[in-house]
């Protein structure tokens, strides 16, 4: 038998006869592997970051998709192993995921939560199968451990997500502070999202969205001070999925959220045809009594004085750092010119398959009668628009009241409001229109944020309050994109046509900087505004969106992997005990020298086993004695070994892998 530095050079020598064969014969192909990973490092680089792109970028995606889904879980896999080797603790290995996701969530990557209970449950089976196969061995039906393993551990996943999270946390202030102090980048974080208290704007601006019905409370406190030429609607959140949970409470939620982070002078893609005129205008938003990091802005938002993430679908807005009281920001965005009779022509067909499920969605147990009123209002319209004006006069006929009693448990609350209460307020209307033009096929979402009082106060700026929170529905037309209507009656509806009084181009600069005692603030943006972005709509070519790897195959590739660990594990240990007893006892004896060595008592070349075993017994190793008596009886004295002493082999060897790695005593000989 070759001794081992020379079979490490052999194979050596054999790589390099291979590799020298692989050069000269097959050079094309070495070429084109070498290219493909150069084109896929290029390519990642800018789908990582959200660079913008060609057409063919989609293409490219297509391209790399399956081979960054392998790269991604080999690495992935490669690291949960390197942390349990290094950890040698299954525990630490959970926990380390667990905060890793929980920070990915911190940072706007909405999808952590889901990829958290995967990675839980994965690490549930994972330890539930190791524990199987140091304890048992392959003795029970492994295939009705591993669906006992699945069940208990899917349980306790979803178990957890489904617990009711809205409660109040307890808070403590100095603490916070100290926090935020110490570690000023956590300040970046999502802040303010899904907070059950707060101010009064903050509680009513939430309500709105996960607590529909019941009286509206509203006071007249302060929110924020807006400087700008027109009253106008202020979007604060928009929300595409209306949902009814198992105790038949209904509330807005999103079907999925992706932010985008743009730095000070980076621009949200414009999202209605090239061909719509359109107006750049601009407003100020001093927060006086809220503390949130959602950003107000008119529809289109284009830019902000600050850097903020946005939302791909929605373009929710928000900041890196909640706005305290007295910090301004300014906001430009771009008003579409919207010609009525243009706008009847229009349907909504440009939408992908993708988007249409978002926007058409509704519960599947919506009462039937919500769907044939809706039918019955539309059915004699020849367009979208009217059926669209149909449903939002038939609401506005409604009283508007802010005391109304809350939706009766298991009642829907469309349902509820159309035809037992007949009254309310914003949210009432805002959600029955959003859901009732869906069911007869017209794409609509919900929006949450303030309507700017009609006029401003004596310094001209415009008031805002608590009881200018409100909701209403934007509704989506081909070549215009998302168009808002106003289905309740307690403020003026919106007139079409909307014609400007002067195209972008027309714009003096007076009219893009709001107060120009703060110039300088709003410096940088105007410095990003290219001049063909001011000149028209049509030079704004959109930008292609980032497309994600599906959810379904990065978890089916980690169900492969996790499945063909248990296999080879399975197989392995199959292998070893399908050898004869002599074998098993040579191969434990080894095993169990080699745990040995690690905790200081490593066997010396002149010693013999029983002199080695006298060694390692004075240091409280005292069964060691009977290990050895097995092993030389079996290899020196030629006698087969029963079943039991090899089970005594294994337990033996059992027990050191359970004992700490590092005994002070033992190794400092105390």
């Amino acid at each position: 038998m070759l001794k081992r530095p020379l079979l490490i050079v052999l194979l050596l020598i054999i790589i390099l006869i291979g590799d020298f064969a692989l050069f000269f014969g097959y050079r094309d192909i070495l070429v084109s592997i070498f290219l493909y990973i150069e084109g896929f490092v290029k390519w990642i680089n800018a789908y990582m970051n959200y660079a913008p792109s060609s057409p063919a970028f989609s293409a490219l995606t297509e391209k790399y998709k399956v081979f960054t889904l392998f790269v991604t879980v080999g690495i992935v896999t490669f690291l949960i192993s390197a942390m349990n080797g290094l950890m040698r603790s299954w525990f630490l290995t959970l926990l380390s995921g667990m905060i890793f996701f929980v920070v990915q969530w911190y940072n706007y990557v909405d999808k952590a939560y889901f990829y958290l209970m995967v990675y839980v449950l994965l690490c549930f089976t994972d330890i539930g199968v190791k524990n199987y196969f140091r304890k048992n061995g392959l003795r029970g039906p492994l295939s009705a451990f591993l669906a006992i393993v699945m069940l208990f551990s899917s349980i306790s996943a979803f178990g957890a997500e489904l617990m009711p999270k809205a409660f109040s946390p307890l808070k403590w202030d100095r603490l916070e502070n100290w926090f935020y102090d110490t570690f000023p980048f956590t300040r970046e974080w999502r802040n303010g999202e899904g907070k059950p208290k707060g101010t009064p704007a903050e509680d009513v601006f939430v309500s709105f969205a996960s607590d529909l019905g019941g009286a509206a409370k509203v006071s007249n406190s302060v929110v924020m001070e807006v400087e700008t030429k027109e009253s106008t609607y202020l979007r604060g959140m928009v929300y595409d999925q209306y949902v009814t949970s198992p105790s038949g409470k209904s509330r807005w939620t999103n079907y999925v959220q992706q932010y985008r982070y743009e730095n000070v002078g980076g621009v949200i893609p414009v999202t209605f045809s090239r061909n719509v005129k359109y107006q750049i205008k601009s407003l100020k938003i001093i927060p006086v009594n809220i503390k949130s990091d959602i950003l107000f802005s008119p529809w289109q938002p284009y830019k902000l004085s600050d850097s903020f993430y946005y939302e791909e679908e929605n373009l929710n807005l928000k900041a890196k750092t909640s706005h305290a009281t007295g910090e301004p920001y300014f906001v430009i965005y771009l008003t579409p010119s919207i010609d009525l009779k243009d706008l009847k022509e229009k349907g909504s067909t440009s939408l992908s398959e993708e988007e249409r499920k978002r926007y058409l969605s509704y519960p599947s147990n919506l009462p039937e009668r919500v769907k044939e009123l809706a039918y019955s209002l539309t059915k004699d319209k020849q367009n979208q628009y009217d059926k669209v004006k149909a449903v939002e006069e038939y609401l506005r006929k409604f009283p508007y009241s802010l005391d109304v009693p809350p939706t009766p448990p298991g009642r829907d609350f469309v349902d509820y409001f159309l035809f037992d209460l007949k009254k309310g307020y914003c949210t009432h209307y805002a959600t029955a229109m959003a859901v009732m033009l869906r069911t007869v096929g017209i794409p609509t979402r919900y929006v949450v944020g303030f309507k700017l009082p009609p006029a401003p106060d004596k310094n001209g700026k415009y008031i805002v309050t608590t009881a200018d929170a409100h909701a209403w529905v934007e509704v989506y037309f081909d070549d215009y994109g998302w168009v808002t209507f106003e289905p309740t009656p307690h403020y003026p509806s919106i007139e079409f046509p909307i014609f400007l009084s002067s195209t972008s181009s027309d714009l003096p600069k007076e009219d893009i900087l709001p107060d120009n005692r703060r110039e300088e603030d709003f410096k940088n943006i105007e410095e990003g505004m290219s001049q063909s972005e001011k000149v028209t709509g049509s030079e704004n070519a959109p930008v292609d969106k980032k497309k994600e790897i599906k959810l379904i195959e990065v978890l089916g590739a980690f169900l492969l992997i996790m499945a063909s660990s248990i296999f080879a594990l399975y197989f392995k240990k199959k292998k070893t005990l399908d050898k004869d007893e002599k074998y098993l006892v040579i191969y434990y004896y080894d095993k169990i020298v080699r745990k040995l060595s690690k905790r200081g008592f490593t066997m010396r070349d002149s010693e013999t086993t029983l002199e080695y075993q006298e060694r390692v017994a004075k240091e409280g190793y005292k069964d060691f004695e009977q290990i050895t008596r097995i092993y030389n009886k079996t290899v020196y004295g030629s006698k087969r070994p029963s079943l039991e002493e090899i089970k005594r082999m294994k337990e033996f060897f059992d027990s050191l892998k359970k004992e700490r790695k590092f005994d002070i005593k033992r190794i400092l000989r105390i």
